[in-house]
């Protein structure tokens, strides 16, 4: 019996590499700031349950055997081959953060509930696998600051970037309305918000998500990969390279924010700008989370 063929994602690896290859922050090339249409197959949850069945009843079908083949194996063919479920958030529509207007611009569905059901009383949980299942998280954003600025060399880089994104999980996120964005919509908080010379999110740390390049007009796209088999260290010279190069924190490489992550949990994603004349000009941001069932 022939099991259903899935196109492999591309670019997903355990160790990114830290060059610009089209797979991870990689700029647009047209300008625009549009990422490419994405024609990728991406199985629900009874697809995958699907697939379970086959693959555990193979060793029947094909062998005259009365044992099925075991869980274990299963689990490892499936994570093996990355086939997961998953649910997509964006916001569409550009959106401009100036000086100190940090903004959160999406928050994504709580980890494995069903979206059509969280304005009700009992939200819906969809089939998962393990305390832990999120696997993979895919950010796209499609951004630029506001081209001028930094230092002569910082200019089409990352170093001096005071535009960028930054990442919040909001635990159990399905058990109240107000902590998520209603049905992939962004959530709009009041602001602006003032950080005093102490707060970790006045600048740029190792854990940001994402950079703008420095002094850069052109919409760049930035598809940042987070895997749970990651295991990046931050103060490795590998870290510190991916974060001159791609912009990415170098604190997010370990895969220890996708292991941690539970089921009801979402990520809201923050755009923030800092000093006199900067600007995080966004023009879309989407988040796919993967989790195994």
């Amino acid at each position: 019996m022939m099991l259903p063929f899935v196109r492999r994602l591309p670019g997903h690896r355990r160790r990114p590499h830290p060059r610009n290859d089209g797979s991870n922050n990689s700029p647009d090339e047209d300008g625009q700031g549009a990422p490419a249409e994405d024609e990728t197959y991406y199985p629900s949850g009874f697809d995958v349950l699907k697939v379970r069945y086959l693959l555990q009843h193979i060793w029947q079908w094909t062998r005259g055997s009365q044992e099925l083949l075991p869980v274990e194996l299963v689990d490892m063919i499936v994570d093996t081959a990355e086939y997961w479920a998953s649910s997509e958030s964006v916001m569409e529509g550009e959106t401009l953060i100036r000086r100190d207007q940090d903004q959160v611009l999406l928050t994504t569905l709580p980890l494995c509930y069903d979206a059509q059901t969280l304005d009700t009383a009992s939200p819906k949980l969809l089939p998962y696998r393990s305390t832990h299942p999120c696997r993979k998280v895919i950010f796209t954003i499609s951004s630029h600051d506001q081209g001028w600025g930094g230092g002569a060399g910082d200019r089409g880089q990352y170093a001096g970037s005071y535009s960028w994104f930054d990442t919040e999980i909001i635990h159990s996120a399905h058990q109240s309305s107000q902590n998520r964005a209603p049905s992939n919509q962004p959530h709009q908080p009041e602001g602006p918000f003032h950080f005093g010379p102490d707060h970790p999110n006045l600048l740029p740390t190792a854990r940001k998500l994402q950079s703008n390049r420095t002094a850069v007009s052109r919409s760049q796209v930035h598809t940042i990969v987070w895997h749970h088999l990651d295991n990046i260290a931050t103060d490795s010279d590998e870290a510190v390279e991916i974060e001159r190069d791609q912009g990415r924190g170098r604190a997010t490489l370990d895969g220890s924010q996708v292991r941690a992550l539970e089921v009801g949990d979402a990520i809201a994603i923050w755009g923030r700008a800092r000093f006199a004349g900067w600007a995080n000009h966004v023009q879309r941001v989407s988040v796919r989370v993967f989790w195994a069932v």
